[in-house]
């Protein structure tokens, strides 16, 4: 009579990891983007409380990754205004066809170079709610707080926009586009 032999194979579910961010205290990472850059699809990358600027800070491209980076408390007004990344130029980038399931939740974006962007958009369609966007630093030096282009089409949630100034599209600004904005 032949031997039987049975293989089991446990099935493991894989967790999204939260990945931590800190730029003066312990944690996974003290840059926004060598978070993201450690990240899988399905990972959080979480922002301590602070102001965020520097090499790692800005030009942060998400990498096509299926990820949220957020604050600890997106829906806490107070955490959102101390969660605060500062930076001239492009500070996020979508442009690896990134889709809803990567998502920016509940920072204070504050750019400020004239001709410029906080958040830059191209080809992809993210999801970016409790946001506050601003570039307060007047006329002169400032920029669109979101550039889309190349048929984007994101999702913007609950996001304040405030002393945003440019010659065309100060807070939003669209180039074959489509977006899609609530309260």
């Amino acid at each position: 009579m032949p031997s039987v032999s049975f293989v089991i194979l446990a099935a493991i579910p894989c967790r999204a990891r939260i990945i931590t961010v800190d730029d003066d205290a312990p944690a996974d990472f003290t840059t926004i983007q060598a978070a993201i850059d450690d990240a899988n699809d399905g990972d959080i990358v979480q922002i301590q409380p602070g102001t965020y600027t520097g090499s790692g800070n800005r030009n942060i491209d998400f990498l096509g990754k299926a990820i949220t980076v957020t604050s600890t408390d997106p829906n806490d007004p107070n955490t959102v205004a101390q969660t605060i990344i500062d930076e001239n130029g492009k500070i996020f980038l979508f442009q690896n066809a990134e889709d809803a399931n990567s998502v920016l939740d509940g920072l204070t974006i504050i750019h400020g170079s004239y001709d410029d962007c906080g958040i830059y958009i191209t080809g992809s369609a993210p999801a970016i709610r409790h946001c506050v966007l601003t570039s307060p630093t007047g006329w002169f030096k400032t920029g669109r707080a979101i550039w889309c282009e190349a048929a984007s089409s994101p999702t913007i949630e609950c996001c304040l926009f405030t002393d945003n100034a440019a010659d065309r599209g100060g807070a939003i600004y669209c180039i074959a586009s489509t977006i899609t904005a609530t309260d």
